[in-house]
């Protein structure tokens, strides 16, 4: 696979869902929840949001491991196999805590820069229709690399 068709894969289909993801948590959290500014509350949806983070991980680590294998560069291909959920209990506590922190963020982040009823109204569907969108062109971009065969 091209190095340039590697990168628009890793963006496309990892990362901009990743960050999508993040952000449905946050909306979804502070549209769902009375009080959410509350740090205990907060805190009680980063680790829910951490949880449905590492489920998510499990539905990408097929085509997550096909685009580890495949690149050259070692630390992109550490820095992808970090976000498996196939690695030592170490790694994957490392990566619980981050999911943590990330949700933590994106929920802080959503509830400051957008108003309830932004947060309520139709920012998911946004979201929605990028993540929608941006897993298509990763898909299509190298479909035949991430094919089961």
């Amino acid at each position: 696979m091209k190095k340039s068709h590697l990168v628009l894969v890793f963006i496309f289909l990892l990362l901009i869902p990743y960050i999508c993801s993040l952000l449905i948590i946050g909306i979804g959290y502070n549209a769902l929840v009375l009080h959410a500014s509350e740090l205990f509350r907060t805190f009680a949806g980063a680790i829910c949001g951490a949880f449905i983070m590492f489920a998510i991980k499990a539905t990408i680590q097929r085509p997550l491991d096909l685009v580890a294998l495949k690149a050259d560069n070692q630390f992109f291909k550490q820095f992808l196999r970090f976000f498996s959920i196939r690695r030592r209990p170490v790694f994957l506590f490392l990566n619980i805590v981050l999911d943590f922190c990330l949700c933590f963020l994106s929920t802080y982040l959503v509830r400051n820069l957008f108003t309830l009823d932004e947060i309520v109204g139709s920012t998911i569907g946004y979201i929605l229709l990028i993540m929608f969108v941006s897993t298509c062109l990763g898909s299509y971009i190298e479909y035949d690399n991430l094919s089961i065969h």
